[in-house]
C-alpha cells in the first residue's frame, strides 16, 4: 500500500513540474517581442533621410537632470511639430514643473507659477534654468540625426545606428549617447539616450514614441 502511494506521489509531482513548464512557456511567449537585431539593421543614409522627413512626433517618458550630486527627475512630454513644440515637465505625483510653448518664434515658458516671454528660445530658458538648452538641435539629436554637417556621428557596426553624437553648438560641446533603440512603425528611434554638457547629464527614457 505504501509503495502505491509514493508512485502516486512521483506522478503528481510530474504532473505539477511539467504544468509549471507549460505556464512558463505561455507566461513567455506571450510577453511582447524586443526588435532582433535583423530588424534594427538599416543602412545609415538611408536611415537619415527617412527620419528627415519626419518632423511631427510625440515622446512620453521620463527625464533626469543630474549636475555633481544634484539630480532632478520629472515626467517628459514633447510634442514637436515642424518648427512648433510643446514641453511639458511634471513631477512623479502630477504637479506641474515646467510648460513651454513655442510657435512662429514667440516662446511662452512657465515655471514656478510665473510666465516667461521672449522671441529667443535659447535666452528664454537661459533665464530660467542659467543652461542654454538648443532646443532646435535637440529635435535633431532626439532623433539619432545632425543637427549640423559639422556635427560628428559614430554608428553601431553591427545595425549602423547611431551611437554617439558630438557637436559644437554656440561654442559649446555637447555629446549624445545612444544607449537603445526600437521599431517604431518602421523608424528605427532611440528609447534611451543620454546627453552630456560639461557637468550637465541629461538622461532620457523614452516610453512612447507616437508618429504624427
Amino acid at each position: 500500500m505504501a509503495k502505491s502511494r509514493l508512485k502516486f506521489t512521483h506522478q503528481s509531482k510530474n504532473i505539477f513540474i511539467t504544468a509549471i513548464i507549460l505556464l512558463l512557456t505561455a507566461c513567455t511567449t506571450s510577453l511582447p517581442q524586443q526588435p532582433v537585431v535583423e530588424q534594427l539593421l538599416q543602412d545609415k543614409n538611408e536611415r537619415a533621410e527617412q527620419l528627415a522627413q519626419l518632423t511631427s512626433w510625440t515622446i512620453k517618458g521620463k527625464i533626469a537632470f543630474i549636475e555633481g550630486d544634484d539630480k532632478q527627475s520629472a515626467n517628459l512630454y514633447w510634442q514637436q511639430d515642424n518648427n512648433s513644440l510643446q514641453l511639458k515637465l511634471t513631477s512623479f505625483l502630477g504637479v506641474n514643473v515646467l510648460t513651454l510653448s513655442s510657435e512662429n518664434q514667440q516662446h511662452v515658458l512657465t515655471a514656478s507659477g510665473k510666465t516667461y516671454t521672449d522671441d529667443n528660445l535659447e535666452d528664454l530658458l537661459s533665464q530660467v534654468s542659467g543652461i542654454r538648452l538648443p532646443v532646435k538641435a535637440l529635435s535633431y539629436w532626439i532623433k539619432g540625426l545632425k543637427a549640423q554637417t559639422e556635427d560628428v556621428v559614430l554608428y553601431s557596426q553591427t545595425t549602423q545606428l547611431p551611437e554617439t553624437l558630438n557637436a559644437w553648438v554656440n561654442n559649446t560641446y555637447w555629446h549624445i549617447d545612444y544607449q537603445q533603440y526600437n521599431l517604431v512603425n518602421n523608424y528605427r528611434l532611440a528609447n534611451k539616450l543620454s546627453i552630456k554638457h560639461r557637468e550637465l547629464t541629461i538622461k532620457i527614457a523614452i516610453h512612447h514614441w507616437d508618429i504624427n
